[in-house]
């Protein structure tokens, strides 16, 4: 993801490298120097965060290697040791307990940080987290966060480490949750605005699921994915739980307009296509060069999303960091919730990453197996690759504690 803006200096870039250097220097330190654990022994909390490993697990680490090399080889831009000091991941499989829920759950996730050629340091723009017992409550949040623009990583951190903690002082969640989700995006954008961080043309994207029992929130800002898998007639069908907020749909489209953005492609902004005439299909459809919001009267900020937070200047042409929730009541036949960035989604449908998580017995396997495909996929189509970043969670229907234990585990 990334916004456009043609009048940045030399010195704006010098400053964006030096930035991006620093963020990476600061995240190989975490990486090194912090020793967490999956389950906090006091709390009994499960948290993580992306910038850092989280399990000691040698065997995994060599099996992950082992598919590393088979998938990479010493063919493309990275050998396999260099892609693998890009993956941070749960180095397996965490059982996690779900109070006053009927089902259990497993939790893996893997992230990448992205090859730029021309920044080959670039920092992991991608943040992530999973709270269980979010700050005391019997509720379990995760959240994918993906930064954009020069200062997309403390923006998506700064998302990241706010809404978990924004939702969980809010007293209002325990009876409408749907009001404290809605307000701790809302609310963490306009401190992401007041705060040190310079979000005036950055920002990150949202996709979060909110657990309480079987009751399932997913909240969404921008163009990360959410998706399902239920099992049906035998099979385990992908369904969206979320949708991609960009110029391609026509509501967004229309809605930003009224606003006052321009809504044009870069041919279109250069004067190779009509500008007056829509040139664009459907995102499936897309050829490289997205429908983009602009200024009336200027070439800023070219923002392929119409929803985010942060990006403080595209906020007054209509980038919203309300977000969209789908609430729903969950039943045995969903089988696993997928929360990821745009990273895998870009070349992978939902039906195609659905299918790779049911392929693997071990969902950490799975989520390996989908990062390493989406980093051959981005690298078959483009010079570069983008920051990969995904959450799997399994429902196990058939193994859960009754709900008077969980809730007291």
């Amino acid at each position: 993801m990334g916004c456009v803006n043609s009048t940045a200096s030399k010195d704006a870039l010098r400053r964006s490298e030096l930035d991006e250097e620093t963020s990476r220097r600061k995240s190989e330190r975490l990486i090194e120097d912090k020793n967490s654990s999956f389950v906090d022994p006091v709390t009994g909390e499960v948290h993580f965060v992306g910038a850092e490993n989280i399990a000691d697990d040698k065997n995994r680490k060599d099996e992950d290697m082992d598919r590393i090399n088979k998938k990479i080889g010493q063919s493309g831009p990275l050998t396999s040791a260099e892609y693998g000091r890009r993956i941070v991941s749960s180095e397996g499989v965490k059982n996690v307990t779900v109070p006053n829920a009927t089902f259990s759950m497993k939790v893996a996730y893997v992230s990448q940080r992205g090859y730029y050629p021309e920044s080959l340091n670039k920092a992991n723009q991608d943040a992530f987290c999973f709270h269980h017992k979010l700050g005391g409550t019997t509720d379990v949040f995760a959240g994918v966060f993906d930064g954009h623009g020069e200062h997309g990583t403390p923006c998506a951190e700064f998302a990241r480490d706010k809404i978990p903690e924004l939702l969980s002082k809010d007293p209002s969640i325990a009876k409408q949750t749907k009001k404290a989700l809605f307000n701790s995006f809302v609310t963490a954008n306009a401190k992401l605005h007041a705060s040190s961080v310079d979000d005036s043309m950055s920002g990150t994207t949202a996709i979060s699921a909110h657990l309480r029992g079987n009751h399932l929130s997913i909240c969404n800002v921008g163009d990360s994915r959410a998706v399902a898998g239920e099992e049906k007639g035998g099979k385990t069908v992908a369904v969206d739980l979320s949708h991609d907020q960009t110029p391609f749909r026509a509501d967004e489209c229309a809605r930003v307009q009224k606003c006052g953005a321009r809504v044009l492609t870069l041919d279109q902004l250069e004067g190779l296509k009509d500008p007056n005439v829509q040139c664009w299909g459907t995102e499936e459809d897309d050829d490289g060069d997205p429908p983009r919001l602009w200024v009336p009267n200027g070439m800023y900020p070219g923002t392929a999303f119409t929803r985010s937070i942060g990006d403080h200047v595209a906020e007054k042409i209509g980038v919203s960091a309300e977000p969209e929730i789908l609430e729903r009541t969950l039943e045995s036949s969903t089988k696993y919730i997928v929360i990821a960035s745009d990273g895998v989604f870009e070349f992978l449908p939902s039906q195609s990453v659905m299918d790779m998580v049911t392929s693997h017995e071990d969902i950490h396997d799975a989520a390996l197996e989908i990062v390493l495909e989406s980093y051959r996929l981005w690298l078959q189509f483009e010079t570069r690759t983008d920051d990969i970043t995904i959450i799997i969670m399994k429902l196990d229907w058939d193994n859960v504690a009754s709900p008077s234990a969980a809730a007291n585990k």
